[in-house]
């Protein structure tokens, strides 16, 4: 493992009451659980998903339990989706202190079937708008301070079959990271991946797919909320640790153990990678 070396300052365990911050992918799977868990430490919530009815499923239930959101449909496949997102967030979130990149498709193809169309829709939702989310909104996080929390996969890391244009975006994703690390180092703004750790719903099915799903099927998904103190942990730095890629899973059990501050001093511990050369 590489050394970590962590800026000065203490985590503030209250960093995101008050706080605006935006999910992406929210109206299923794990982006509606970040969501929820992100609503209850306080923050007011710019959720963005492609399916209506599934992004108003989650922004009710967060609304109903006394959370503050906002919320539009958005396709950020296309630029002017995204373009759209990034003028309502810079209109409306003053005080935007965290991102978090969850949008994801993944569609599996025999890479002899691989074609231009599936390609490019898997890269412009999971890699292109991550990029320039982040970039148009850059801004606004580095006037306080913020965090970038881009969602990663085991196919970040390793190659599956008839997967090649998912594996290839995830991959984009930790090139992402390492980078922008490398480029706001010693700044207030971290900038750190994730993956699930546990076996979530697949991402490509929706809640009524999810829900005809056999209930065998059904009882191997596990709950994202079991992973919610790692994404209010990770979206509530600021500039503390940056340039790593935790497991979610793992990153939970070991608040569990250490609490908030205690995993800053000991993020080297925890991370599966550290990135060389940020402060």
């Amino acid at each position: 493992m590489q050394s970590l070396t962590l800026r000065q300052g203490h985590f503030a365990p209250d960093a995101l009451a008050g706080a605006d911050v935006l999910v992406t992918g929210a109206g299923r799977g794990l982006g509606s659980g970040i969501a929820a868990a992100l609503a209850g430490a306080g923050a007011r919530l710019w959720l963005t998903a492609e399916v209506a009815d599934e992004l108003e499923c989650t922004a009710g239930a967060i609304r109903r339990a006394g959370g503050r959101v906002e919320a539009s449909v958005a396709d950020l496949a296309e630029d002017g989706g995204r373009g759209r997102v990034v003028r309502w967030v810079s209109d409306g979130a003053a005080n935007l202190r965290a991102i978090v990149n969850n949008a994801g498709v993944l569609q599996r193809r025999p890479f002899e079937a691989l074609d231009r169309t599936h390609w490019d829709h898997t890269m412009r939702v999971n890699l292109e708008a991550p990029v320039f989310l982040t970039r148009d909104l850059l801004p606004l996080l580095q006037r306080h301070g913020g965090s970038i929390v881009n969602i990663s996969s085991r196919a970040g890391m390793a190659g599956f079959a008839r997967q090649t244009a998912y594996c290839a975006s995830k991959f984009g994703i930790e090139a992402l990271t390492r980078c922008l690390a490398l480029e706001l180092a010693g700044s207030r703004v971290s900038v750190n991946a994730v993956t699930p750790g546990i076996y979530l719903k697949p991402t490509s099915l929706t809640r009524r797919q999810a829900d005809a799903a056999d209930e065998s099927t059904r009882a191997r998904w596990e709950d994202p909320a079991t992973l919610g103190p790692a994404f209010v942990f990770l979206a509530g730095l600021r500039g503390e640790v940056t340039g790593c890629r935790f497991d979610a899973h793992v990153l939970a059990q070991a608040l569990e153990r250490w609490g908030m501050e205690g995993v800053v001093g000991r993020a080297h511990e925890v991370a599966e990678y550290v990135q060389e050369g940020v402060s």
